[in-house]
């Protein structure tokens, strides 16, 4: 069993078991091991240790679910994508902490680099979280991770401890996202700790956790026993100075298998929530891609490194509400947005402070008119507490809004162990168990306000906070997707997303290449968001919601239809791809897979492209319409489609005594002039047929001019330049009417004699010289066969036989 264990004194504990114990991990800031042990008796003198403080048995770690669709429009990453086009992650490396993932991925290419915590095994799991955080867009657009120019690398997760940070401070990694999770561990144990201790220490350092999907299940011991909350899957999740996130699906519905909070002391857990419709790994992943861009951008702006509490401060300030109202064990303080997020600090909505113990201080905050809320999250990156610890809050900063005349407390949710308490509204009251605290004020007046700020008695000699806010607008309607200059695929639902005053309604409709508006759906429920199937064409449009009258129009984006890429042909030198034609489209774009990202290589007015070998094996194509590119095929690797050199396949064969089938396929009739198929027999050369272009790449012919002997077919391709590429020979044996063809002649000990006749109801006969019977066999094809194995080497007559007619006879020679 592997044990996790935390020593008063590391040395003598290393001492006194290196030779009965495999040491797999040490935590030297904790003072924490992971051991390795076979014998029971060990178990049990560690337990009786003095100078063994605490001792967990690790469980089972396992993946928390696969992708099976993700949606950027939800967590308004591609608004983020539109409206932040130099936010991309390019400054970010990010560490992903489970399996290795596939680096010979597309999607992932040449942008990983390894560590020495790297593991040799690699997962789907791993390279579905990478790509969802930094995928390159290469094989689809559906292939775009959140920060898709970041660099990144995995670290093997079997150790459960924090890497060393060592590994974060060489490689500048700021952010590590944990897809996984053990068994329900409802305490505050040696990992929690460890995890407290080095975000602490190192306070740039976020860990993003997944919740886990053990919603349905009951922990067994602590003080929410026997309910199905408090169920996150591993006791590092217990640990306050990281990030977990839960997952919703585009109903804004959290999946029962999920696991939700609260923590085992009653703290908020998860803080927050993204799409995730294969469960909380998919969460977890996205917020770590918007972590990447809130660390660019933040640094961008204030030129320093954020903090882990302002990231965490700036996701919770931005975040949308969703759920039963306010904050809850479920969604947490809210959804994530990265546009808001971006935009938060953009508008220079955060600040950071230091308070020494017992301090007092105020942020002021100006809300300007026509404000429906203001949201604010203060956090701080608090130090650990000891292992296994009652409570663990340790520096207590207390926070509320005043107007001059009005003071408004954080929400404090009921910690109570009961689930009608637990799912209860959050009160207004001072929060003493959470390093978060959560302040908002509806439809608030205008004019100055003061954020205090108070410490109570400190363990440090300080205590940073980090303070970030949002303001929502009234009486708002704002399309979040689609918006100016992004492109939609034609003919495939999209969701439509917005922001949107509460209890409203309004009509939808469409405009294609600025005429008339045409009416898409009436009375739409605004507080959903509405799925909509866009026509397939090539197009640019707009969307407007009409609302008691009022028009609110989406910027113009582009309708476009997705291509379908193909390998015309696939010759020595050149390649061809083709496409079918896009009505509307100026040109083509058609791009190759570079040193890290597809490059645009080509623009061609043709829906077929010729272009050197040397390009690479990777390729894709885009419509453009007015300048705009349109949405890009799925990209294809050309070596892998089935084409050849113009001349996919070429075949003859007999298909009864009759008849030979002959079938022609061409890749592509680009530049060809005809084709023929030439027919050779004893009676000389034909031409069998010709073929001229046509819509069609597929040929199937019939042939009943059968000749005795052997005859051949072979295709001839002649090209508009005079050029001619011919087809293999293709001989197709036929034996004379009424009589027999065999072959192999001579036929060897390891080969079968084939037999060509008429088949059902007559007998083949093999004679020696002396003419004493060998072998017999009943015909029941027109193809079959003998077996010679046994038959020994020599000249042998064979009898074609009638009953006791001889149609025909010859010889052959067994070697």
């Amino acid at each position: 069993m592997i044990l996790s264990i935390l020593v008063k004194h590391e040395k003598s504990f290393q001492e006194k078991f290196t030779n009965r114990a495999t040491f797999k991990y040490h935590q030297s800031g904790t003072n924490g091991f992971s051991i390795a042990i076979s014998d029971s008796t060990l178990l049990q003198e560690l337990k009786n240790d003095p100078n063994v403080l605490f001792i967990d048995c690790h469980q089972k770690i396992k993946e928390e679910a696969s992708v099976t669709h993700t949606n950027p429009a939800f967590n308004r990453i591609s608004k983020a994508y539109a409206l932040f086009p130099d936010v991309t992650g390019f400054t970010q490396k990010i560490s992903i902490k489970e399996q290795s993932f596939d680096t010979t991925d597309i999607d992932l290419k040449n942008r990983s680099f390894k560590t020495s915590v790297s593991p040799a095994t690699s997962s789907q799991h791993a390279t579905a979280m990478a790509t969802l955080i930094a995928g390159g867009e290469n094989s689809s657009w559906r292939a775009r991770g959140v920060a898709p120019q970041a660099r990144f690398t995995a670290s093997d997760f079997s150790n459960l401890f924090p890497d060393n940070i060592s590994i974060f401070n060489s490689n500048y990694i700021h952010l590590q996202n944990h897809s996984y999770g053990v068994g329900i561990e409802n305490y505050y144990g040696n990992e929690a700790v460890a995890y407290d201790e080095q975000v602490f220490q190192n306070p740039t350092l976020l860990h993003v956790f997944s919740a886990g999907n053990s919603g349905q299940l009951q922990p067994t011991t602590g003080t929410y026993a026997n309910m199905t909350f408090a169920n996150l899957t591993g006791n590092f999740k217990q640990a306050k100075n990281v990030l977990v996130v839960n997952a919703v699906d585009s109903t804004l519905i959290v999946n029962t298998l999920n696991s939700r909070g609260p923590a085992f002391d009653g703290r908020l857990k998860p803080e927050l929530t993204t799409y995730g419709q294969g469960g909380t790994s998919e969460a977890s992943a996205l917020v770590s891609g918007v972590s990447a861009l809130v660390y660019e951008k933040y640094f961008k702006s204030k030129g320093e490194t954020p903090d882990a509490s302002m990231t965490k401060a700036i996701l919770i300030a931005s975040s949308d509400d969703i759920g039963s109202h306010g904050i809850d064990y479920l969604t947490g303080y809210g959804s994530v947005n990265a546009y808001k997020a971006l935009q938060l600090i953009e508008q220079d909505q955060s600040k950071k402070v230091t308070l020494a113990s017992g301090d007092q201080i105020s942020v002021p905050i100006n809300i300007p008119s026509s404000v429906s809320e203001i949201k604010i999250a203060v956090a701080w990156n608090d130090p650990p507490a000891t292992v296994n610890a009652n409570s663990v809050l340790i520096n207590d900063i207390d926070a509320w809004l005043y107007d001059g005349t009005t003071k408004t407390l954080p929400w404090v949710l009921s910690t109570y162990p009961n689930p009608d308490s637990l799912q209860a509204l959050a009160k207004r009251k001072s929060d003493h168990i959470n390093n978060v605290e959560f302040i908002t004020l509806k439809n608030p007046p205008s004019g100055a306000y003061q954020l205090f700020l108070k410490s109570g008695t400190l363990t440090t000699a300080s205590q940073n906070v980090s303070v970030a806010y949002w303001l929502n607008k009234q009486d708002q309607f704002e399309w979040d997707f689609p918006v100016a200059s992004q492109v939609v695929e034609g003919g495939s639902k999209s969701l439509l997303v917005w922001e949107a005053t509460s209890g409203q309604t309004g009509d939808l409709y469409l405009q294609l290449n600025s005429e008339n508006w045409q009416l898409t759906q009436s009375g739409i429920n605004l507080d959903n968001y509405f799925y909509w199937t866009p026509p397939n064409v090539l197009a640019k449009a707009k969307l407007k919601m009409v609302i008691d009258g009022v028009d609110f129009q989406s910027g113009d984006f582009l309708i476009s239809p997705s291509l379908k890429l193909k390998t015309a042909f696939n010759c020595t030198d050149s390649l061809g791809l083709s496409w079918s034609k896009v009505p509307g489209a100026s040109q083509y774009e058609i791009y190759s897979l570079g040193d890290q990202y597809l490059a645009k290589r080509s623009t061609t007015v043709d829906t077929i492209l010729i272009l050197p070998q040397s390009f690479g094996k990777f390729f894709a194509v885009a419509p453009v319409f007015n300048g705009v590119t349109g949405s890009k095929s799925e990209t294809i690797d050309f070596t892998q489609q089935g084409a050849f050199c113009y001349l996919n396949l070429f075949s003859a064969e007999r298909l009864n005594l009759t008849t030979v089938h002959v079938q022609l396929s061409l890749s592509s009739w680009y530049d060809v002039d005809h084709v023929t198929i030439l027919k050779n027999s004893n009676m000389g050369q034909t031409i069998f047929k010709t073929l001229s272009p046509a819509n069609t790449h597929q040929f199937d012919f019939s042939d009943e001019e059968l000749i005795s002997g052997i005859m051949t077919y072979q295709a001839e391709i002649f090209f508009k330049n005079g050029m001619t590429v011919f087809s293999e020979l293709i001989k197709i044996p036929i034996e004379p009417k009424g009589k027999a063809l065999v072959y192999p002649n001579p036929v060897s000990s390891g080969s079968d004699l084939n037999i060509i006749s008429e088949g059902k109801g007559l007998t083949f006969r093999v004679l020696d010289i002396f003419g004493r019977p060998v072998l017999e066999k009943e015909l029941q094809y027109f193809e079959d066969a003998a077996d010679v194995v046994n038959l020994p080497a020599g000249l042998y007559v064979y009898q074609l036989m009638n009953g006791d007619i001889v149609r025909d006879t010859g010889r052959f020679v067994k070697y």
